[in-house]
């Protein structure tokens, strides 16, 4: 049986998780990265026209939500977060990725945007919504750690695995995490999107696959195309 590692920060009740054993992998669930609250004030997001969520947890991080911006979500994961706390995204872009967020979030021109997201996140969203004439806030909701220790004893059990096709790669953070806890350049990557594979290559890994969809289904039909699992005819 095939084996893949998978090292988002929800390990085993990851829905990727849950998705490629439901498609015949073993999957070896194993965070990369960690997440701890960051204390913000959320009382000055209040004033503002535009709160940008990049991350469910972004979503999460807000104990309260304002009742008087408009709500913008990176993707349908993100969005799925804000409707599950009775808030309708107003804008949703077609890819999910920072920059295409930050091309297309309508009328920014002079408005006030509030963008919620992590410590280490990239600076991409920010710089095209200001070269818009966005006033934007940057607002740290949580701090991201890279290669959490209690990961390193599951990563090495993993890694042992010789049937292990690939690690998946859902953010740069994860791929310097991976490293971090002595993860081999020699198994072969599968990428959320664009940045994370410019990320593991940059650092030497094989991208066998990256995902159409910056999704749990656009990265579950990544693995697939990489790793097709076989069907064995007879005896």
């Amino acid at each position: 049986m095939i084996a893949v590692l998978v090292t988002r920060p929800d390990g085993e009740s990851d829905p990727l998780v849950h998705a490629l054993r439901k498609r015949g992998y073993r999957v070896h669930a194993v965070p990369m990265v960690q997440t701890e609250p960051v204390d913000f004030d959320a009382g000055a997001l209040v004033g503002c026209d535009w709160i940008v969520l990049t991350s469910a947890r972004g979503v999460k991080a807000l104990t309260d939500l304002p009742t008087g911006p408009k709500f913008a979500a990176v993707g349908p994961e993100t969005a799925r977060a804000l409707r599950a706390r009775g808030v309708e995204p107003s804008h949703v872009p077609g890819r999910a990725d920072g920059a295409d967020l930050g091309d297309t979030l309508p009328d920014v021109d002079g408005k006030r945007i509030a963008l919620v997201r992590a410590s280490a996140a990239g600076e991409d969203l920010p710089d095209r919504l200001r070269r818009r004439g966005a006033a934007v806030e940057e607002v740290t909701a949580y701090r991201t750690v890279e290669g959490p220790a209690a990961s390193a004893e599951l990563l090495r059990s993993a890694l042992a695995d010789p049937e292990l096709g690939a690690v998946v790669f859902a953010s740069g953070s994860a791929v310097r995490g991976f490293l971090r806890l002595g993860g081999s350049k020699r198994v072969p990557a599968i990428t959320i999107g664009p940045r994370t594979t410019s990320s593991a290559r940059g650092r030497g890994f094989a991208v066998i696959a990256q995902a159409d969809a910056q999704s749990v289904s656009g990265l579950a039909d990544a693995v697939v195309h990489a790793l097709p699992m076989e069907i064995k005819k007879g005896a």
